[in-house]
């Protein structure tokens, strides 16, 4: 039984990920999960990833549920736990799979409850039939196709950042000028980088600073980087990453990892940042040495 479960960890994995935005729970929810597979006869089911897919989103679900009301007592910008991989998304890897990791499409996917999230994943990121899902949430394909719609259109006319076009070497080249202009404190360098328009979301969570809301505006942004700079008291190290398939930074400060920076691009200029400070959050990543490789929970 353990190698048809190995064999399906990582969709499984992908699935809660995806979920719960939160990659300790996701692995809480495929343990959970494995558990339960254990007291299974195998020989009184049909198909072991059909139980296993079934199994893994109704119990992200359940915490999905659980975890929404703790999101609503969240001190500001609630965003994703990162995922960093030392190497960008191949041309082999699903564009759907690649494109729904993205900070821009998870921070989208909370505007939707567990239910709409768990159906309108399975359809639009993991191409689920309709008759297949109506059992997993035990709706109807009818109704199951009603709420992909409804999330479309909830997902359209929603005010949530833009999905921008997979990493490229200019977008490495304009992280590192963005980096060094933030650690030479130089404004005119910051506000050449970023769109007029641009936005900052920061998750702190409470625990350490981080702005409250997003921070509009290219003078802003500006200003907010050269705030935290002035205030550092040691020399900041950064390492190139990908953040869930965008390019990012993990940002250290005397070999403590402090932040990670995930950029959205319009051109040759940064759309869209997200910086994660929340330590509990990075706590899956802390142990990471400066070239890191693929957090050990690898996604489909």
């Amino acid at each position: 039984m353990i190698d048809v479960f190995t064999t399906h960890r990582p969709l499984l994995f992908g699935i809660a990920y995806r979920m719960l935005g939160s990659v300790t729970e996701a692995e809480d929810v495929v343990q959970e999960t494995w558990l339960r597979w254990q007291r299974q006869d195998p020989t009184a089911i049909d198909s072991a990833r059909a139980w296993l897919v079934s199994a893994v989103t109704r119990l992200s679900i359940d915490q999905l549920r659980a975890a929404r009301r703790q999101r609503e007592d969240y001190y500001g910008v609630w965003l994703p736990e990162p995922i960093a991989q030392s190497s960008a998304p191949t041309p082999a890897d699903s564009a759907a799979l690649a494109d729904s990791l993205t900070m821009a499409f998870m921070l989208m996917l909370e505007s939707l409850s567990p239910v709409e999230r768990a159906v309108f994943l399975l359809r639009e990121v993991f191409d689920y039939d309709y008759a297949d899902i109506a059992i997993i949430v035990e709706k109807s394909p009818a109704h199951c196709r009603q709420i992909v719609r409804r999330a479309k259109t909830s997902l359209r006319a929603g005010d949530q950042p833009p999905c921008s076009a997979p990493p490229s070497d200019q977008a490495r080249q304009i992280v590192k000028k963005f980096l060094a202009a933030t650690a030479t404190g130089q404004v005119g360098d910051l506000l050449a980088l970023l769109t007029a328009n641009a936005t900052l979301y920061t998750d702190g969570g409470g625990r350490v600073s981080s702005a409250g809301r997003p921070i509009r505006s290219a003078d802003h942004i500006s200003r907010f980087f050269i705030g935290i700079r002035r205030h550092a008291v040691a020399t900041p190290t950064a390492e190139f990453v990908f953040v869930n398939g965008r390019i990012g930074a993990l940002v250290r400060f005397e070999g403590r990892l402090d932040r990670v920076l995930s950029f959205d691009f319009d051109g040759e200029r940064v759309r869209t940042i997200y910086l994660v400070r929340n330590p509990e959050k990075l706590r899956h990543l802390s142990t990471l040495n400066p070239a890191p490789t693929s957090h050990s929970s690898t996604l489909p």
